[in-house]
């Protein structure tokens, strides 16, 4: 497999062999440089238009996708196929190349490309523009596969496109800052939630400290007093009284089982 050198593509050119419509000018070292053509089909027009019919300058919205192809046609041999990369600055634009980077060989037609703006900014279509560069390889077996030539936008992309409406990434991006304050917003609730919660946490345990004393020293007082019955009685009827007021603060098993703590401590008493 050899590649290409710029004598054989200066020929190719002049020749018009495996690079019909082509410039002398897009022929650098060992590659050549496609053009853009003046048909692109893109959203706003909903079919295929020549750019320098229109009377406006056409441009790929930011997010959005426009399909172009090049000047040029090819007519490859089938011992030679072509390898294309973008141009540098096209990618310093924004702008993503959608489509095949290989050309088979026996291919015969135009190249037609995807070209996706990444950027936040309009990217004007100017015919004669350079779109990719491709690098020619001869290898030492023919092919047989004829691949279908392109030399038109196919009648299922036009529908694509005249179907699609995209968000553009401007939106995206406004939808995405949305979704981040609303994110935000549920966090700092969360926050003051568990805030709240600890807050509880902690006045229920000091309440709970509260009962343990009371109980303690509801204890000691009958101990003192047990020799008086009356008076036994007495701090009975205020143990329930305490735990009718405790079940009705907390309404939980804890109270319960002081109460029956308190009671049974009377009772053995």
């Amino acid at each position: 497999m050899e590649i290409l050198a710029e004598q054989d593509l200066l020929k190719a050119v002049e020749e018009e062999s495996f690079i019909k419509d082509g410039s002398k000018d897009s022929c650098e070292g060992i590659k050549y440089d496609f053009i853009l053509s003046n048909m692109a089909l893109i959203i706003d027009y909903g079919r295929p238009r020549d750019i320098n019919q229109s009377s406006e300058n056409p441009v790929i919205k930011p997010g959005e996708v426009a399909f172009v192809m090049t000047k040029e046609s090819l007519d490859l041999p089938g011992d030679i196929y072509c390898q294309l990369s973008t141009k540098r600055k096209l990618s310093l634009d924004g702008i993503v190349i959608l489509g095949g980077l290989i050309i088979d060989p026996n291919y015969k037609g135009k190249l037609i490309f995807g070209l996706y703006n990444l950027s936040s900014h309009p990217y004007p279509l100017r015919p004669g523009k350079k779109l990719v560069a491709g690098v020619f390889y001869k290898v030492d077996k023919k092919s047989d596969k004829i691949p279908e030539p392109i030399n038109n936008f196919p009648d299922d992309l036009i529908k694509i496109m005249a179907d699609t409406k995209p968000n553009s990434i401007i939106a995206v991006s406004t939808a995405i800052d949305q979704l981040k304050s609303e994110m935000e917003n549920i966090r700092n609730q969360l926050s003051v939630d568990n805030n709240w919660k600890n807050e509880f946490q902690k006045g229920l345990t000091e309440i709970r400290e509260i009962v343990k004393e009371m109980g303690q020293n509801l204890t000691i007082e009958i101990a003192e007093r047990k020799d008086n019955d009356d008076k036994l009685r007495a701090q009975t009827s205020v143990v329930k009284g305490i735990g009718l007021v405790l079940g009705f603060i907390f309404g939980g098993g804890v109270v319960s089982f002081i109460v029956m703590y308190l009671a049974g401590i009377l009772k053995f008493k």
